[in-house]
């Protein structure tokens, strides 16, 4: 009998990290982007396989003091074109991969600039589909794919069972980082667990684990929260 048999078919367990009834997202604790930005890729490295293309998008608030507002307007301008979005709160850039580093740069140069509400006056946004990998062999997990879920949605948002993802924030007053883990059901996910928490920048919560199975009906999934398995 294989593992994924033990667990039973179609099992998967998950990690959301934050949902935002919670805040969105994990604080990365640390003052320059370009700090936080060493961290996750760190953690991309040793813990992830890319699932799909990166995108990357620069927004600067309208909510700021207007030196530094203009200032990161100017650069945006010259640097990444015109704006893919502009509303009444932000306007917003698409980034390419080889302007990420002028970016950042930027933003440490910038300072620590907040909005009147104490919100980062401007942030990059990195997001990424991945996929875990099996710490003992540093190769993704077979079974874990959306594939094996039917391309089941678990919110209106995009996300799919089997399917992990990543989005980091790396602003000028403070950073966060946003997990979608999916995991395997049986006696692989506490060595699984563990690993992403020795390499993951910040700690992982107790509260947002849940084990994926099938209805009765074998249409869908349904999910019932679980302990942490970081014990």
């Amino acid at each position: 009998m294989t593992s994924s048999e033990a667990a039973g078919p179609l099992q998967v367990v998950t990690y959301d990290g934050l949902p935002a009834a919670s805040g969105g997202a994990h604080a990365l604790r640390v003052k320059r982007p370009t700090s936080a930005e060493e961290r996750v890729e760190r953690f991309l490295d040793a813990c992830t396989q890319p699932g799909g293309p990166p995108t990357w998008s620069f927004q600067v608030s309208t909510a700021g003091d207007a030196a530094p507002t203009d200032r990161l307007r100017a650069f945006a301008a010259e640097r990444l074109g015109g704006p893919r979005h502009r509303s009444q709160t932000h306007t917003e850039w698409a980034v390419r991969s080889d302007t990420v580093d002028e970016v950042l740069a930027e933003l440490v140069d910038v300072g620590p600039q907040t909005t009147r509400y104490r919100a980062p006056l401007a942030v990059l946004t990195h997001s990424l589909p991945v996929t875990l990998v099996d710490p003992s062999t540093g190769e993704p997990w077979a079974e874990i794919a959306p594939g094996f879920f039917g391309g089941f949605a678990v919110d209106g948002y995009g996300r799919l069972l089997g399917a992990s993802g990543v989005r980091a924030t790396y602003g000028t007053s403070g950073s966060t980082l946003s997990l979608w883990l999916n995991l395997p059901a049986d006696e692989r996910l506490a060595p699984a667990a563990r690993h992403v928490q020795e390499h993951v920048p910040v700690t992982l919560s107790t509260k947002h684990w849940r084990r994926w199975q099938p209805t009765r009906s074998g249409d869908g999934f349904r999910s019932s929260r679980i302990p942490a398995p970081l014990a």
